[in-house]
Order: structure tokens, then C-alpha cells, then sequence
């Protein structure tokens, strides 16, 4: 999905390429809402508050689904999910990683950087262009909204400049739109861009992200040791059960223990959702190897996936600048 400058909505409602004879039956949650609402793969124009268009480049709005393509994937065969009662569903939503990035520079770059501005106007536009009303109800803001240091009582904290009216403002305001707020954390000492990690404060940061509203979780695994993470991703999980808000947790533990056998039986029981393999790039190329990692199958996790414990073969890339329209409707249909 494109934000483009030109003026109201236009609607490109090409069929999905055929590729029905490489996909079993599998869940149409994600398909059936978008058609409902008349959207897929439609291309908006979004006005901020300001009404002012986002002109500079194409802003993606990403869609993020954890469902998996094939009925491999599908599998109920005596899995137990977390005991959160959470993502019975697939869940959907917007997610910056893949389009904003690390994007920090707030002076050079006001509108796109990662802070507080830009995750209002995206909040504005999902309920504006119908999105949320399609099931697209998580915005996660993704790394990089830390400050570099923990505040003097150990607790995480936003960069202040970034985000000057703190992260339960920014809760507060996904909420009264109707939308759930998700956070970026990691298992490790530090984040992937270099920021505080959880390590050594699992507890006292579970805490921190139900004071601040938070309802789901993303727990990245850069700057940790694979080996640890059968015991480690089940204490986060334990600890944000603790604080009795219903979050889901959302786990890059099997995604760094490729080639070592991860321990599906062991994810799935603490994990609502896993992404299994390296981080998606902007590129049909990457596209596919993440099919192909899922059509071998080889650490056997399609039999694990279902409501509640979900494979997640990492965002959507639509819209971004890698994939032509038939890509991208590939594999908004493989993702399906």
C-alpha cells in the first residue's frame, strides 16, 4: 500500500496471480478483511492534520501479518499457545522498521525521522484510509526510539527530543483512536541500533511496558547469546504475564537459531508469534528465499503454527520500492 501525492482514492482491484496450485487452503483473515474493505492493494491519499499531503518519496504503510502461506503452516496438531488468551488471529498492522529505519535525524528529516510526529500522522492515517477498520489495528514503533541511556531509577526512557511528550502520551493517543500499541525491545544487552536492552531488567521492563499501555511486544535478539534463548524469551514472556496486561509477544528467538534445530515445541508454548528466518529486505530476491525457507520446512515449525502461535515470515514489503505490482500482489497472497 502506497501513499502517493495525487488527489482521493484510487483502487487497483487486478486479481491475485494464480497462484492457488502452490497454495493449500490456509486462513483468509487477512484477505477477507482487506476485501471487505474494498482496499487491497490500493493506492491512497492520505491528508496529516495540517492537510498538508506526505509528498517526500512514497511513505509505505507496511502491513505486518503473522499468518503463513501454505496449509503446512496451519497445522493445530496439539500445540499449546501462551496462555494470554491474545492473537487468536493473525495480528495486522503498520510496523517503520522496513521503511523509516533508524532514522534519527529529526532536524535534517522532521517528518520521517522516528519520533512522535511520525507515528501520530501514521496513526491518523490508518484510521483515515480505512485501515484500521479493515483489522489493521497495531502500530509498533520499531528501534531507535530510546534514548541512549536508562533513567536513574534503571527504567527505560524515549529520547527526549524525539519524543518530548513521553511514550504513554504516544500510548494514550493510538488508544483513543482505537488502535493497539506495540514497542521494540531486545533480548540483549543492547538493541540492534545500539540502544538499552533488556538483559539483566526483564522484569522491571515488563513492568515499565504495562504502566505505559503497551499491547504488544516485539523482543529482538541482537547482542545475545543464541544459546541462552530457551531460557531467556520464556522469563521476558513470564514477566509480562506477571504485570496481569494482556500483551502480545511477539519473539526473534528461532530467527537466531537457524541451523541449530530451534525449539518449536518450546516457542510456541511462549511465544504469540516468531519470525524464523533472517530479516526481509526490500527485494523480490529476498521474497523468495523466505518462500523457499518455508516450503522446505526444515525444522518442521509449519505443524506448530495456529491461534494463538503464529510462524512469521516478517513484513510485508508492499509498497516500498523492490517489488512491481505483481510482486507485490505474490506476496500479499503468500503471506496470506
Amino acid at each position: 500500500v502506497i501513499v502517493v501525492p495525487s488527489q482521493g482514492i484510487v483502487l487497483l482491484r487486478k486479481t491475485i496471480l494464480p497462484i492457488t496450485t502452490l497454495l493449500a487452503p490456509i486462513s483468509l483473515i487477512l484477505l477477507i478483511s482487506l476485501a471487505s474493505a474494498g482496499i487491497l492493494l490500493s493506492a491512497i491519499v492520505l491528508r496529516v492534520k495540517s492537510d498538508k499531503l506526505l509528498t517526500k518519496a512514497f511513505v509505505q504503510l507496511k502491513m505486518i501479518s503473522a499468518s503463513v502461506a501454505t496449509a503446512l503452516f496451519l497445522s493445530f496438531g496439539g500445540v499449546f499457545s501462551l496462555d494470554n488468551g491474545l492473537a487468536r488471529t493473525p495480528p495486522m498492522g503498520w510496523l517503520s522498521w522496513e521503511r523509516f529505519r533508524c532514522n534519527t535525524d529529526c532536524e535534517g528529516d522532521p517528518e520521517f525521522c522516528i519520533g512522535e510526529k511520525l507515528f501520530k500522522d501514521i496513526a491518523d492515517m490508518m484510521v483515515v484510509g480505512g485501515y484500521l477498520n479493515a483489522g489493521y489495528d497495531n502500530i509498533i514503533v520499531d528501534d531507535c526510539w530510546l534514548d541512549h541511556k536508562r533513567s536513574p531509577e534503571g527504567k527505560l526512557q524515549p529520547d527526549p527530543q524525539r519524543f518530548p511528550s513521553g511514550i504513554p502520551a504516544l500510548s494514550d493517543y493510538f488508544h483513543k483512536l482505537g488502535l493497539k500499541f506495540g514497542l521494540y525491545e531486545d533480548y540483549g544487552n543492547l538493541t540492534c541500533g545500539g540502544y538499552p536492552g533488556v538483559l539483566q531488567n526483564m522484569e522491571l521492563d515488563a513492568k515499565t511496558f504495562a504502566e505505559w499501555g503497551v499491547d504488544y511486544v516485539k523482543l529482538d535478539g541482537c547482542y545475545s547469546e543464541p544459546s541462552t534463548m530457551d531460557s531467556g524469551y520464556p522469563e521476558f514472556g513470564k514477566y509480562l504475564n506477571a504485570t496481569g496486561r494482556p500483551m502480545v509477544y511477539s519473539c526473534s528467538w528461532p530467527a537466531y537459531q537457524i541451523g541449530h534445530n530451534p525449539n518449536y515445541s518450546l516457542i510456541a508454548e511462549h511465544c504469540n508469534l516468531w519470525r524464523n528466518f533472517a530479516d526481509i529486505e526490500d527485494s523480490w530476491g529476498m521474497v523468495l528465499q523466505i518462500v523457499d525457507y518455508y516450503g522446505d520446512d526444515k525444522d518442521g515449525f509449519g505443524s506448530f503454527a495456529g491461534p494463538g502461535h503464529w510462524n512469521d515470515p516478517d513484513m510485508l514489503i508492499i509498497g516500498n520500492f523492490g517489488l512491481s505490482l505483481d510482486q507485490s500482489k505474490a506476496q500479499m497472497a503468500m503471506w496470506c
